[in-house]
């Protein structure tokens, strides 16, 4: 008697698209609604779609800072996000309203970003912030982590924050709260939501590493191992996750690492994240994973309007829904963001992350000018955002270039403490080199330990006992990126001028000059570099043998 044979069922395809570091990019993200309507269609009935967020999304521009974020919860909840991973700058409103920061007790410190997290009909996710006791935040609509389905597939996502967090938050906004580790963080929930029987566990990550080719996810090569989604994702029992959705670096990451790909792209908007997931609904287990590369969202240039081009066989059109959501804020700002401020930039400045850069010395030199009298200034580099294309200078380019409401602060340095600072900057991979002015930095390896030297403007060396006044940021003098704590400095050493942002002065010190130049050697000269490192950024001495990895460019002015 002849035996019937049932068809094969075909797996289920769940496209994960996932955005990272959005920073408030109104205008982008109706086109990315516009590619994940396409993913939707073309997934039909043999699947569907997970949309997730590594995190930064609601600050950066003016159309989203000017209402906190509340634009892109209305449009991430009109695409239909399943999740939203808290990122550090999530935190940067500080209390609801126009202060960055809790001027007195009747405010709260994290007031906007509860406002946001409770007014999301999506999960807001971070297993890892906990208050200083060790607890979740009893925020309302804050969770460790959530469950949904997908085309039938019961799916699990963990949201987690960088454990830079208490670093790169400016204190105030940060207080009561502090970061666990992420792995141990991961697994505890990773485990509870397999013990409640999901079928995938996605981990959606403000945490990330950079890679620069594309062409292999398995081929990591030119990826940085030592950075931190890396070292998270080989700290994962096998098995136990399914895909990592990263972000917080500024950089891609479209690989599989130890079996689990894991994704994230540039911020702004640029690109988004894919990757398919294959699941066999009767062996009820995972047959597949494909990794795309980052996919731009716009194919344009970007002094050109968003053609985002074909995807899915089908021309990409902004999403009219979330266009209409977006257009009253984007039309609000508008004004602001287009007035000229009367400066005509000769040439596009560029930000560069790990070097030395005319955009960040003109900063810096524009915060030393705003004080009379003062020795030096500097910022750090993730103050400084995005490109300042060369036209005419408006208020949303530079806004773009620095979107943060720091304020000036001073502080009071010998010259042991700044060389002990600088030091601490310019040997930790963790951020980029400061932006300096009135002080040139030569850094060297000596008998397998750095060496540093500071010079004046004149080529003169500044001595450990000299005085100094120095100009930097809140965000710096309030202890960001580690510094300030790293060398002891006492409060009493610090003045904070409460009357000025560094956007201000920035604004103020450029409407005097007129015109500026990405080659105009005062800001910087390649030859007469004002940070000269053995080897380059960071100064890395393991040994004697350091001496020999690069050679240091002789004491010149800065």
């Amino acid at each position: 008697m002849p035996v019937s044979v049932l068809p094969a069922i075909p797996p289920t395809i769940v496209s994960l698209v996932a955005t990272n570091d959005v920073h408030g990019q109104l205008e982008r993200i109706a086109y990315m609604a516009g590619f994940v309507d396409n993913v939707r269609k073309a997934r039909g009935t043999s699947g569907g779609v997970l949309l997730v967020d590594g995190g930064d999304a609601f600050q950066g521009t003016i159309e989203s800072g000017s209402n906190e974020g509340k634009a892109v919860i209305s449009a991430y909840a009109q695409m239909g996000y399943a999740a939203l991973s808290l990122g550090n700058h999530e935190f940067d409103f500080g209390p609801s309203g126009p202060a960055s920061m809790a001027c007195d007790p009747s405010m709260d410190p994290q007031g906007a970003i509860k406002a946001r997290i409770a007014e999301a009909p999506f999960p807001i996710l971070s297993a890892n912030l906990q208050t200083t006791d060790g607890k979740t935040p009893p925020w309302k609509n804050l969770a460790r982590s959530t469950l949904t389905t997908v085309a039938g597939v019961r799916i699990g996502i963990v949201g987690l924050i960088t454990a830079e967090a208490a670093e790169v938050i400016k204190s105030p906004n940060f207080v009561g709260l502090k970061v666990a580790p992420l792995a141990e963080a991961a697994i505890a929930e990773a485990t509870a939501l397999r013990q409640k029987g999901v079928d995938l566990v996605v981990v959606v990550a403000h945490a990330g590493g950079e890679c620069t080719h594309f062409e292999s996810p398995d081929d990591v090569s030119s990826c940085d191992p030592t950075q931190e989604i890396f070292r998270f994702a080989r700290a994962l029992p096998k098995g136990l996750v399914d895909v990592i959705v990263g972000g917080h670096r500024n950089a891609g990451v479209a690989h599989s690492v130890e079996g689990i790909p894991v994704v994230h792209t540039p911020s702004h908007l640029v690109a988004f994240s894919r990757v398919d997931i294959s699941w066999d609904p009767m062996g009820r287990k995972v047959v597949g994973k494909k990794v795309y590369p980052p996919h731009p969202v716009c194919q344009s240039a970007p002094e050109e309007p968003c053609a985002p081009g074909i995807y899915e066989g089908a021309k990409v059109e902004p999403d009219p829904k979330v266009l209409e959501l977006v257009r009253p804020s984007i039309e609000a700002a508008r004004a602001l963001r287009d007035r000229p401020l009367g400066v005509q930039v000769d040439g596009t400045f560029h930000v560069k992350k790990l070097k030395e850069s005319a955009l960040g010395n003109l900063f810096a030199d524009l915060m030393r000018e705003a004080v009379p009298g003062s020795d030096a200034a500097f910022g750090n580099a993730g103050s400084v955002r995005d490109d300042v294309p060369a036209g005419v200078l408006t208020f949303g380019h530079l806004h773009h270039a620095m979107p943060f409401d720091n304020q000036l602060a001073k502080l009071r340095l010998t010259g042991a403490q700044f060389r002990r600072l600088i030091t601490v900057n310019i040997t930790q991979r963790g951020h980029g080199p400061l932006a300096l002015s009135g002080v040139g930095v030569i850094g060297e390896c000596q008998g397998g330990e750095p060496r540093v030297t500071l010079t004046r403007p004149n080529g003169a060396a500044i001595r450990d006992d000299e005085h100094l006044l120095v100009v930097t940021n809140d965000f710096i003098a309030l202890g960001g990126d580690g510094l300030l704590p790293a060398i002891g400095l006492p409060d009493s050493n610090i003045e904070y001028d409460g009357g000025k942002t560094v956007l201000d002065v920035i604004i103020a010190g450029l409407e005097k000059r007129h015109a500026i130049s990405p080659s105009d050697k005062a800001l910087f000269d390649p030859e007469k570099p004002r940070l000269r490192l053995q080897g380059g950024f960071p100064l890395l001495c393991g040994g004697p043998s350091s001496n020999a990895k690069g050679s240091v460019v002789p004491p010149r002015a800065p």
